[in-house]
């Protein structure tokens, strides 16, 4: 079955390929959860201004019929490496959600219903450490397609630009490494990618 991911823009539904519009206007975003076997990790991006305080906040507003089982931040690290878990019912790290943060969501059903609400923050700035890797939230309305887009956008600092795919425990991945090494994959809206540079880093994504 293809992927299909909705994104409504000011009333308008689009798909994930869709056009966007300005920077400031609010989203409603669908993702795309199939499972089907052992239960596989997605990366997901909120918008910058968001409904949600905490992992359990995400955790319970999943709709109960996509039998959401856990919320997943990666800290940055070396390697993404460090991970805190929040698992339903209630075990583990209730940390808090954070500005231009992404996270792995699990679900032990296929899950389409669950609508993600908020709106893009235009004067935010991502702080990027050096030699660790951050799972950074892309905007929704991003202008990059493809992992090199986000790699120059980062400037030249930038090291890798990494894909979790969806699978169990998040453990596949795609990457696109400085200058030009690796799997150039698609940019997908909704999903987060891992970002590592090389000294500290402020970045501003592009965006329509």
């Amino acid at each position: 079955m293809a992927k299909q991911r909705k994104l409504w823009v000011v009333g308008a539904l689009l798909l994930a390929c869709g056009a966007a519009v300005a920077s400031n206007m609010g989203f409603k975003f669908v993702p795309n959860i199939v499972q089907s076997g052992p239960a596989k990790q997605y990366t997901i991006s909120f918008p910058l201004n968001n409904n949600y305080a905490n992992a359990n906040s995400v955790l319970t507003d999943i709709p109960a019929g996509c039998n959401a089982s856990a919320v997943i931040r990666i800290a940055p690290s070396a390697g993404g490496s460090s991970r805190q878990g929040w698992l339903a019912p209630g075990v583990g790290v209730n940390f808090p959600i954070a500005k231009g943060e992404g996270y792995l969501v699990q679900t032990n059903s296929t899950c389409t219903s669950w609508v993600i609400v908020g709106s893009h923050d235009p004067a935010y700035v991502y702080n990027f450490g050096a030699n660790v890797q951050t799972l950074a939230s892309i905007p929704y309305h991003t202008t990059a397609t493809a992992a090199n887009d986000v790699l120059t956008s980062v400037g030249p600092n930038a090291q890798a630009v990494i894909r979790i795919a969806p699978s169990v425990g998040g453990s596949t991945r795609q990457g696109w490494l400085a200058p030009g090494v690796g799997v150039n994959f698609p940019v997908t809206i909704g999903e987060a990618y891992l970002i590592q540079v090389s000294s500290a880093t402020a970045w501003t994504p592009a965006h329509y």
